[in-house]
C-alpha cells in the first residue's frame, strides 16, 4: 500500500512539473473560510491533498502497529517458545534413540509445557527413566501425560502397560491391560499385554479363557497364540495331576482340539494317566500315536507301564522296531519287558545291545536285576557299580552345563 501512495505522488508530481514546465497558466484555486484566504494554484493544490492522505494513510499505519505491539510481540515469543520446544523435543527423541537416556530424559522434560503435544514429551521420558531403573520418575512421567491429555489415555495406558511388562511388573501389567480391554475389548495390543501376564503369573484357566476368545485370533499371531495354548494346557494337565483330578486331566485332553498332535501336550497328558495309574489307558495311546509317528520319550513311558497282556506287549515292542529300527529306546523297553516276562536271554540281549550303543544308568540297573534273578551275583554287582558311575557323570554334566 505505502508503494501505491509512493507512486501516485511520484505521479501527481511528474504531472505537476509537467504543468509547470509546459503550460504558462496552471490554472487558480481560491479558498475563502472566516477570515482566512487561501490561494494556489491547482497544481499545488492536487499535490497537497495526495501529500496530505499519504501522511494521514502512515499516520494510521502507525497508530495500528503501535496498538497490535503487544500482541505481536506476545506472538513472536510463543513462536521463539515453541521453535526451541520443538527442537528441544526433537533433540530429546533423537538421543533416546541412540540409547543417550539422561541426556533424553532432559531434554524431553525441559520443554514439554512449551511443546504443542506435552504427553509425547512425557510417554517418551518414561522409557528413558526406565531405561535408567527409576520407575518412580517413570510412573511420574505417565501421570502427567494422562493429565496433560486426558483425550489421549488410551495411548498412555498402553505405553505404561508396555513399560510395567519389560520391567516384569505382571500383576501391574495385568491391571492396566484389563482397563484397557474395558475401553477397547478388541485391541490387539492390549489383548497380548494381557495373555503375556496372565502366562508370567501362572493364571493358566484365565489365559485358557482369553486365548479362546474370538478377538485373540486376530490379535496374536497363530504361533504365539498356539505356544501360549500349549503352555496353558500342559500347566492345567499338571495342576490336574497333582490335584489326582483324573476327569478334570480327561477334560482337558478332551477339549484340546488340533493341539492333541502337540507333542508336549500328549506327553503331559500320557504322563500324567501313569501317574493317576491309567495304564490301560496311556498304553492305547502310546500304541496308537506309536503306529504314526516316533517318540522316544513315550516309548520309555511305555516300557515303565504295566499291561494285562505282557506278552502282546513285548510284541508290540518287537513290531515297532521293525518299524522304526533298533532305536536304544526301543532295545532298553524290549529288555524290561522280557525281563518281566522272565526271558532271561533275550532280555540280556536287547540290554547289552543298549549298553553297547548308547548306555543309560537305567540299562545298567537292569541287568544288574536281570543278573541278580539269576543268580549271578558278581556281574550284578558290576553293572550296578557302572550304572552308579554313569548317573554321577551324568549329573555332574548337567550341572556344569547349568553353571
Amino acid at each position: 500500500m505505502i508503494l501505491i501512495f509512493l507512486l501516485l505522488l511520484i505521479i501527481f508530481a511528474s504531472g505537476l512539473g509537467a504543468i509547470l514546465l509546459l503550460r504558462p497558466d496552471a490554472g487558480y484555486v481560491l479558498v475563502n473560510y472566516g477570515p482566512w484566504v487561501v490561494e494556489t494554484s491547482f497544481a499545488v493544490l492536487v499535490f497537497g491533498i495526495a501529500l496530505w492522505f499519504l501522511l494521514v494513510y502512515l499516520l494510521l499505519k502507525l497508530l495500528g502497529f503501535a496498538i497490535r505491539l503487544p500482541s505481536n510481540l506476545r506472538e513472536a515469543l510463543d513462536r521463539r517458545r515453541a521453535d526451541r520446544a520443538q527442537r528441544s523435543f526433537e533433540t530429546g527423541l533423537l538421543a533416546l534413540f541412540e540409547g543417550n537416556w539422561a541426556r533424553a530424559e532432559v531434554e524431553l522434560i525441559k520443554r514439554a509445557g512449551d511443546h504443542h503435544a506435552p504427553h509425547l514429551n512425557y510417554l517418551a521420558a518414561a522409557r528413558a527413566a526406565q531405561r535408567q531403573s527409576a520407575p518412580q520418575r517413570r510412573d511420574h512421567y505417565l501421570h502427567l501425560a494422562a493429565v496433560n491429555s486426558p483425550e489421549h489415555e488410551f495411548a498412555t495406558l498402553l505405553s505404561q502397560a508396555d513399560l510395567q511388562r519389560k520391567l516384569g511388573e505382571f500383576q501391574a501389567t495385568k491391571a492396566t491391560a484389563l482397563r484397557l480391554r474395558e475401553k477397547n475389548p478388541g485391541h490387539p495390543f492390549a489383548i497380548e499385554l494381557l495373555a503375556e501376564s496372565y502366562a508370567a503369573l501362572g493364571e493358566w484357566r484365565a489365559l485358557q479363557q482369553l486365548l479362546i476368545e474370538t478377538e485373540t485370533h486376530t490379535a496374536i499371531v497363530d504361533i504365539r497364540r498356539t505356544e501360549l495354548m500349549r503352555r496353558a494346557l500342559c500347566a492345567l494337565m499338571a495342576a490336574a495331576v497333582k490335584d489326582a483330578a483324573l476327569p478334570a486331566l480327561k477334560t482337558l485332553w478332551d477339549a484340546a482340539g488340533p493341539l492333541k498332535d502337540d507333542f508336549d501336550v500328549r506327553r503331559a497328558y500320557v504322563h500324567g494317566l501313569a501317574q493317576l495309574n491309567a495304564d490301560a489307558e496311556a498304553l492305547a495311546l502310546i500304541t496308537q500315536t506309536l503306529t504314526r509317528l516316533w517318540d522316544g520319550d513315550l516309548v520309555l513311558l511305555y516300557g515303565d507301564l504295566h499291561a494285562g497282556d505282557q506278552i502282546a506287549q513285548l510284541a508290540t515292542v518287537e513290531q515297532w522296531l521293525g518299524l522304526y529300527g533298533e532305536k536304544p529306546e526301543l532295545l532298553q523297553v524290549a529288555g524290561r519287558v522280557c525281563l518281566r516276562n522272565r526271558l532271561w536271554g533275550r532280555a540280556r540281549s536287547y540290554l547289552e545291545a543298549v549298553t553297547a550303543a548308547a548306555p543309560t544308568p537305567k540299562a545298567y540297573l537292569d541287568l544288574a536285576r536281570l543278573c541278580a534273578d539269576t543268580q549271578q551275583p558278581d556281574e550284578a554287582a558290576k553293572f550296578n557299580r557302572l550304572g552308579l558311575e554313569l548317573a554321577v557323570s551324568v549329573t555332574e554334566q548337567t550341572a556344569d552345563a547349568q553353571r
